[in-house]
């Protein structure tokens, strides 16, 4: 099973070059696609040759696909990295984000246990950009911040990340660009039937009551090759079918938070607030703390089912003609079912137990109702992307096009009910050294004497007050169209070649989210019949939060089976399914059109005695920004408790356009040093952006309806801000990179980046008409400013392979990397409360996404038959935003996996992981770095399934 390598200058045998070249060729959109067929037909005929200087053997999956990495970053333009299989399938992973977690430098937001949306050098998936085949991939999450996990690595053939850029790149990556690659089957040279399954057990599924703690996924690709009458033609396609579970113990709080600096104590029946004299000086009797509407301890149960198709088609009618198709489909369908215990009164007669230097609210004392909510949500995501490119050359000139579509649909179905108890308890919260707060209810007996039962959270008939039941959707389209054109003309100077291209690209985002509707309940509501008959008689999850180690470990509340509960609430199903228009002032409809051109020029030639190789070039974008926004009038009337409000949008809604446009230009230049057959230095230069998300551009407002809140400051805010423009930054970096075998290798680079432009918070008023008449609400929104920050940094990575050692240790080694980027961006909080700006009173986040340290490790062992991988990724703490709430910030994260595979006989594969082996948690706080605001433990989960090659 090796495979034989020539020692000289890196030579490789027919079958290996191939799959690189087949790699290297697919980056069409990115890198021209005739520079990559030039070196590859070079390569192939350079495998023909024989080295007399002794061959080096690689054995074993984990060598070969450093082996093939390594041979493919040594092989970029540009600073950058590769992970590439051998084969199809060779990526262990069970999702391309975990595998690209292995990159030096890339790190991943976790979700839901696993993998999710990438950064590259740690600096947030804000700074960077994602393609497919060379492509932008649309998303359904709530930025431009693609999921990875929805792309089975047993289908993804390998993935570049570039970390400097070139006038041939696609704009949008100041970290750097990630872009999956599919095969291509001509190139890949041989047929080749390949099935896997895998068999799941999750332990935190294991205590949800009713579960089935035992998942799998059926993996299957075929690649083959024709010689037809119209050419040669191949064929590659592959697909998964996945049926999984997301369980999850979370503590969480809504979203809004709010300064108060007064101390309620008990019976005052006070929301805490934020006094101040006539001149704005605080006079509150307490330090400044920040309070949440709502605190609540959630059980769920889910299910996480994931269908993927990828294929591809290569036809060569000629030598110098070659067209590629591909198409990529995803289906994702989760069902969450919630039960969740509220603290509902979250600023009611507050006393300070603690407060830390920054505001956090530590340990607190209060009166509240408590509330139980069941939920019961779908989401669905469907994501297709389609692409066609053809290449045609002649003599020095090569002409590609290339026509891409990719489309994301998120689904979402949320049945949210609620009742709550008449009286108030008083409680206690503590949230000193836990990740999950110590919940104590120091005094029930009002509950007692309202209801004159004995306090039990698990009796259903203590809740009997304030019932509700909603039915929220939300719709997510994000579609992106784009055509490109590239020209190559080789020459024989200094100037290998000139290249020029145009590219047209159409992203359109839409989120309609103001469908919410509270519904008129069936007579005795939560007391009929059919609602006592969907009580269940057991609590939905055993042991709730045992990983959190936390006095609050084991709580129990009484909980309703969702639906039925819905139905006998509603007398309906389908209740509060809208049949007209859904149009409102809370839907962002953003279109973003580009226009680039670029021109390149390659050279190859010597410089002070050492081959240097490299290209400079420049690259001009146009954008056209249009934000849809919806105004409405509101009316106002009584919430459903004292000094509470409800705001309900009334008559027909107006349609407003905003337009913004503006240019930018990229310079670049790289340039590779070859200074000694093993050894490069890499130089590069070159200005680049980082767009907004698309709906921080929207015009809509958003509504923040989880709680009762006393005024319209409390309830309104601005989503986007359509006059956002790119953040800008020169960048220079620099790379050493020895490649001394081909497992081992060191590599070290610095980064320097300045960034030209800013964020702030505008403070603004906002003019509603409010039961009929004209009423000023005070927003903030996020908006460019010109305040300039510096961002430096460098990586090291390291592998090696022990096989000088005597057999068997000769099967060991490692792959270890770390990065530390420092930096004084600022970007502080958009919030305005209540016409207290959070900005006036936290101090401003970083860059989103942004870590300082990251790193990951692995060490591998593979003998004969027998591989198996313990890997460790890190990140620190980073600035997390969700949508328009108060800034995010997740804590620092490490995650330990292993895997291991058996080679049983020839062809056949067992193979074993498992994930998460410390249940490292996600963790967040609001809006200040030390105040917790969530906490999610999702478990181990462990997979062994058998993988065959026909």
């Amino acid at each position: 099973m090796g495979i034989s390598l020539t020692g000289a200058k890196g030579h490789m045998p027919f079958r290996m070059k191939a799959l690189r070249a087949s790699f290297l060729v697919s980056a069409v959109c990115l890198v021209p696609a005739n520079a990559w067929a030039q070196d590859a037909q070079q390569e192939a005929a350079q495998d023909q040759r024989t080295d007399d200087d002794g061959t080096i053997v690689v054995t074993g999956e984990i060598s070969r696909t450093i082996e093939n990495s390594l041979a493919t970053k040594r092989d970029l333009s540009v600073i950058g990295d590769a992970i590439v299989g051998e084969d199809i399938g060779d990526l262990p992973d069970l999702s391309v984000a975990e595998t690209l977690e292995r990159v030096a430098g890339v790190t991943s937001d976790r979700f839901k246990g696993g993998a999710s949306e990438l950064s590259v050098r740690g600096l947030g998936a804000f700074l960077g950009a994602s393609y497919f085949n060379g492509r932008e991939i649309s998303s359904g999450s709530d930025g431009r911040d693609v999921n990875f996990g929805q792309f089975p690595s047993e289908l993804i053939n390998g993935a570049v990340v570039y970390k400097t850029q070139q006038a041939s790149f696609i704009e949008g990556g100041v970290s750097g660009i990630i872009e999956l690659q599919t095969l291509r089957p001509l190139d890949y040279g041989k047929s080749r039937l390949q099935i896997q399954g895998l068999a799941g057990y999750s332990d935190y599924e294991d205590k949800v009551v009713g579960g089935n703690p035992v998942n799998y996924r059926l993996t299957g690709s075929y690649v083959d090759q024709f010689s037809t009458g119209i050419g040669e033609i191949g064929i590659a396609i592959g697909g998964q079918i996945r049926r999984d579970t997301a369980p999850e113990d979370i503590f969480t709080s809504s979203s809004t938070y709010r300064p108060c600096n007064t101390i309620e104590g008990v019976d005052r029946s006070n929301n805490c607030s934020f006094l101040t004299d006539g001149d704005g000086n605080p006079t509150g009797a307490s330090d400044t703390y920040f309070v949440s509407n709502q605190y609540i301890f959630r059980a769920q149960a889910t299910d996480a089912d994931r269908d993927a198709v990828i294929g591809s088609i290569q036809w060569q009618p000629s030598p110098d003609l070659e067209f590629n198709f591909d198409g990529q489909y995803s289906y994702r369908d989760d069902i969450e079912e919630r039960a969740n215990l509220v603290i509902a009164d979250g600023r009611r007669d507050i006393t300070p137990i603690e407060i830390s230097p920054t505001g956090a609210l530590l340990a607190w004392s209060g009166e509240s109702r408590l509330e139980n909510q069941t939920v019961w949500r779908q989401r669905t995501e469907e994501y297709i992307g389609l692409g066609g490119n053809v290449e045609w050359t002649s003599d020095r000139l090569i002409l590609a096009a290339d026509i891409g579509f990719s489309q994301t649909k998120r689904r979402q179905d949320e049945l949210d009910m609620r009742i709550r108890t008449n009286s108030r308890v008083l409680y206690e919260i503590d949230r000193r050294g836990q990740t999950v707060p110590a919940l104590t209810l120091t005094d029930v007996s009002a509950v007692e004497n309202n209801t004159g039962l004995t306090f039990d959270l698990d009796n259903h008939d203590l809740y009997d007050n304030g019932a509700r039941a909603r039915r929220r959707l939300e719709n997510v389209d994000d579609e992106i169209f784009s055509v490109r054109l590239d020209a190559t003309y080789e020459m024989e100077s200094f100037l290998t070649s000139i290249q020029a291209g145009v590219r047209y690209g159409d992203r359109r985002r839409v989120r309609d989210d103001g469908i919410d509707s509270t519904l008129d309940l069936q007579p005795d509501g939560y007391f009929s019949d059919a609602a006592i008959a969907a009580r269940q008689g057991f609590f939905l999850v055993q042991d709730l939060f045992d990983g959190a180690d936390t006095p609050t470990e084991g709580l129990t509340f009484a909980n309703w089976d969702a639906r039925p509960l819905f139905a006998a609430l509603t007398g309906d199903p389908d209740a509060g399914l809208p049949t007209g228009s859904t149009l409102s002032t809370q839907d962002a409809d953003v279109s973003e059109e580009t226009f680039a051109g670029y021109l390149q020029a390659n050279f190859d030639a010597e410089l002070f005695g050492a081959p240097v190789t490299g290209n400079f070039g420049l690259r001009a974008i146009r954008t056209k920004i249009s934000s849809v926004g919806v105004s409405s009038a509101l009316v106002t009337s009584p919430g459903p408790d004292p000094d509470t409000i409800t705001v309900t949008e009334v008559g027909d809604p107006i349609v407003n356009v905003e337009t913004n446009s503006f240019w930018n230009f990229l310079p670049s230049a790289n340039i590779t040093f070859e200074i000694a057959d093993d050894k490069l230095l890499r130089l590069a230069a070159y200005r680049a952006i980082a767009r907004p998300d698309p709906e921080a551009m929207s015009a809509a407002l958003s509504f923040d309806d989880e709680a009762d809140l006393g005024d319209l400051g409390s309830i309104v805010s601005a989503s986007g801000n359509p006059f956002l423009e790119p953040l800008e930054s020169w960048n220079a970096d620099i790379s050493f990179e020895w490649y001394a075998s081909p497992t081992s290798s060191l590599a070290i680079a610095a980064y320097y980046k300045s960034l030209q432009t800013g964020f702030q918070t505008d403070v603004t008023n906002l003019t509603l008409n409010v039961d009929g008449a004209p009423t000023d609400v005070v927003i903030g929104r996020t908006a460019n400013s010109n305040d300039k920050s510096t961002l430096y940094g460098f990586e090291i990575t390291a592998q090696h392979k022990f096989d000088w050692l005597p057999s068997p240790l000769d099967g060991f080694g490692f792959q270890a990397s770390y990065n530390f980027a420092d930096s004084n961006f600022e970007f502080p909080d958009p919030i305005v409360v209540s016409g207290n700006a959070l900005a006036d009173f936290t101090e401003p986040a970083n860059i989103p996404g942004y870590s300082k340290h990251s790193a990951n490790a692995t060490l591998y062992y593979e003998h004969e038959r027998f591989s198996a991988r313990l890997a460790y990724k890190y990140r620190s703490d980073y600035f997390k935003p969700f949508r328009t709430s108060a800034n995010r910030f997740t804590k620092d994260q490490g995650f330990l996996d292993f895997s291991a595979s058996l080679n049983l006989m020839k062809g056949v594969q067992m193979r074993f992981q498992v994930l998460n082996i410390l249940d490292e948690p996600n963790i967040f706080y609001r809006p200040t770095s030390d105040s917790l605001a969530q906490a999610d433990y999702s478990g181990t989960r462990y997979f062994i399934g058998l993988r065959t090659k026909l």
